[in-house]
């Protein structure tokens, strides 16, 4: 499961850099909290954190 945390936090990456590619600042806010939601999820999941 936490590959598919951290899959899903380099999608959000990937979102992150497109977003700022078409430098469209909500989007790249929303990309931005995504990539932290999923690290912390990743990291929790895994025991790291909590």
């Amino acid at each position: 499961m936490t590959y598919v945390f951290w899959f899903c936090a380099v999608a959000a990456l990937a979102g992150l850099c497109i977003q700022s590619s078409r430098r469209n600042g909500h989007g790249m806010a929303y990309s931005a909290v995504m990539v932290v939601i999923w690290v912390l999820a990743a990291l929790w999941w895994s025991g790291r954190i909590g």
